[in-house]
């Protein structure tokens, strides 16, 4: 007889979980505004990385590799740097930066 209560209960825990839910699930009707922020920031590329050597300037802009001169998305690139790129964004001009955190220099 105990083997079967224990049988029962232990068979009956997938069910109360099923009525669980997650306590930070935002409210069914809930829907996100936009914000003027993110698309200000959509519009802003992010240079990711630069490599300058003797031969070849390039820069990594929103995911893609552009050398000098090259022009992806409205993006066309002026020059490369160390740690910043000159560029315009559909004729205006912007200077990316690395963060700190990104730049890696050799040891002169």
């Amino acid at each position: 007889m105990r083997t079967l209560l224990s049988l029962l209960a232990v068979l009956s825990l997938p069910a109360a979980a099923d009525v669980l839910t997650d306590p930070t699930r935002p409210p069914a009707n809930w829907e996100p505004k936009p914000s003027g922020t993110q698309s200000q920031a959509a519009a802003v590329p992010r240079l990711t990385s630069v490599l300058v050597s003797e031969t070849r300037r390039v820069a990594v802009i929103d995911g893609v590799t552009l050398a000098e001169g090259e022009t992806v998305n409205g993006v066309t690139v002026v020059h490369v740097a160390r740690d910043w790129v000159d560029a315009t964004v559909r004729g205006a001009p912007i200077r990316l930066s690395l963060t700190d955190a990104n730049v890696i220099k050799e040891p002169r």
